[in-house]
C-alpha cells in the first residue's frame, strides 16, 4: 500500500513537472550581444487567443536608432497594444549612453499564424534603415 502511494506521488509530481515545463517559454526578443552577432533574428512562438505576448529588444536611443512600429502580417490575429522604452536598470542614476530595451506588447485576437517584423533604424531622411531586424513567427491557438 505504501509503495502504491509512493508511486502515485512520483507519477503525479512527474506530470506536474511536465505540464509546467511545457507551459514555460523562452523570453521573446534579443539582447544587444545577440543583435551585434547576427543583425537579423527570427524566433517563433505559440500564443493563446486573448493573451498578450511581450517582445523585449535591445535599444539605445542615444545613438539615434529606434525600433520602428512593428509590421504585423495579419492584424486580425495579433494587434500591437503597447510600445515603450525601458531605461537601463540596476543603478540609482541612469548610465549615459547605456542600452535599455524597447518592449513591444501584442494581443492575440484570433487563432491563426502570422509574422511580426520590426526594424531598428534612424528615423530621419538619410538615416540608416534596418540596421537590425527582428521577426516573430507567431501561431495563435
Amino acid at each position: 500500500m505504501a509503495l502504491r502511494s509512493l508511486l502515485a506521488t512520483l507519477v503525479g509530481a512527474s506530470l506536474l513537472a511536465a505540464c509546467s515545463a511545457t507551459q514555460a517559454s523562452e523570453p521573446l526578443g534579443a539582447t544587444c550581444d545577440q543583435l551585434g552577432a547576427t543583425p537579423t533574428i527570427t524566433q517563433s512562438g505559440v500564443v493563446t487567443v486573448g493573451t498578450d505576448v511581450t517582445i523585449t529588444l535591445c535599444s539605445n536611443p542615444s545613438t539615434g536608432f529606434a525600433w520602428e512600429d512593428p509590421q504585423v502580417g495579419d492584424a486580425t490575429i495579433l494587434r500591437l497594444v503597447d510600445h515603450t522604452y525601458q531605461a537601463p536598470g540596476g543603478a540609482s542614476l541612469p548610465i549615459v549612453g547605456a542600452a535599455g530595451g524597447e518592449i513591444l506588447t501584442l494581443h492575440a485576437l484570433a487563432a491563426g499564424t502570422t509574422t511580426v517584423t520590426v526594424r531598428y533604424s534612424q528615423p530621419w531622411a538619410g538615416g540608416t534603415k534596418g540596421e537590425w531586424t527582428y521577426t516573430l513567427s507567431a501561431t495563435v491557438t
